[in-house]
Parts: C-alpha cells; structure tokens; sequence
C-alpha cells in the first residue's frame, strides 16, 4: 500500500495500487507509478521519500467531479491529435503551464522541467529540502485551503 494526497478534501489516502484517474479519461482504476523512478508501480520497492500523487480519494471522487462541473462516472475525454491539448493552469502571466510544485510554487513549462525539479528526492526544491522528513503538508497546498477555508483555524483551537 502507498499514499495519495485528496487534493479536493485536504488529507492523505492509502492506495492498495490501483486508483481511478477519470479526468484522465480513464473509466477503469489504473496502476499507480511513481513519478520519482521513471514509472514503477508503486508496488514494488521504497517510494516512502517519493513524490505523491494528488488524486482524491474514492469518498470525495464525486464530490470533486461536481465541483468541476461533471457528474460523477463520467470521464473527461482525452484531446485528440487534430484539437491542442487543454491546460488547467497558467502561469501569472496567463502563459499555459503543465503544472507547479506545491512545495515552492515552481511552475513548469514541460514534463522535462517537472521531472529535473523532482529527480534526486527533489534536490532542486528548496522548500521540499527543507521540510523533507517532517509529516506537514506543502506549503502552497496549505495556503490554497487557508484561503479557501478549508483548514481549521489552529489559533483559535490553541486559545480554547
């Protein structure tokens, strides 16, 4: 078993090796590989120091498809080779990105920028090294569910 993380509901999820990736276009679960070397079932070895995949979990799958504007067991169809592939996120120029790290807010322009910011336990983020070896969730995670009210106010917790 490995962990996800539920980016839709903000917690941590064991995996027994096959989830469901619908905005993929897949209608069946897949095999969970790790990003960190190069496409090994996450099965098979120590992924304890790896990235983890953001995926929600099975009991807020629906929930964050309704959120997108899906109903829930639909899959998102994958681009076809005449139409350019759609990106959700943006840079704050508004310039199409494939992603960002969530440790430091990198943005990355192609799979290659993702794969040299995560090689070698991700030694070229300075905000993962840091806080590499604590259980606390990535910064920029933490501050897009803080703005969104999603994390409890642990001040407020702390005074009672």
């Amino acid at each position: 078993m490995h962990q996800h993380f539920c980016d839709f509901a903000g917690h941590y999820w064991e995996c027994e090796g096959t989830a469901l990736r619908w905005i993929a276009g897949n209608t069946e679960p897949t095999v969970c590989t790790c990003f960190s070397h190069g496409g090994i079932s996450m099965e098979v070895g120590d992924h304890g120091e790896c990235s983890i995949e953001l995926l929600a979990c099975p009991a807020h799958r629906d929930d964050q498809m309704r959120a997108m504007g899906y109903e829930p067991g639909l899959t998102v169809a994958p681009p076809t080779a005449d139409h350019e592939e759609p990106s959700m996120f943006q840079d704050a120029e508004g310039n199409k990105t494939v992603g960002f790290c969530l440790w430091c807010n990198k943005d990355f322009y192609t799979m290659e920028d993702h794969e040299e910011h995560t090689a070698d336990e991700m030694a070229a983020c300075p905000a993962f090294q840091e806080l590499k070896g604590q259980q606390c969730m990535p910064p920029v995670l933490q501050a897009m569910f803080e703005s969104v009210g999603l994390l409890a106010d642990e001040e407020a917790d702390d005074e009672k």
